[in-house]
């Protein structure tokens, strides 16, 4: 849904997290304060749900989402 079903947007979305993923080694790397290693790991995660919160309102499904195909019908 994130993607909204395109395949471009949907290889934002990941290079996105990729990215947020790579950010969030690069902030445990650095050593930010006392905060432990599991808060950085949740980071791609939590950023996504937020991401698809937003991105997600407007997204329309395809018409046939959720209908089997058969080859008879057509």
């Amino acid at each position: 849904m994130f993607g909204r079903w395109d395949p471009w947007r949907s290889a934002g979305a990941a290079l996105l997290f990729a990215f947020v993923d790579a950010l969030q080694l690069r902030m445990q790397a650095s050593g930010l304060g006392h905060i432990p290693y599991e808060a950085f790991l949740m980071l791609p995660f939590i950023f996504t749900i937020i991401a698809m919160a937003f991105m997600s309102r407007n997204a329309v499904a395809p018409s046939a989402l959720l209908k089997p195909f058969r080859r008879e019908e057509r």
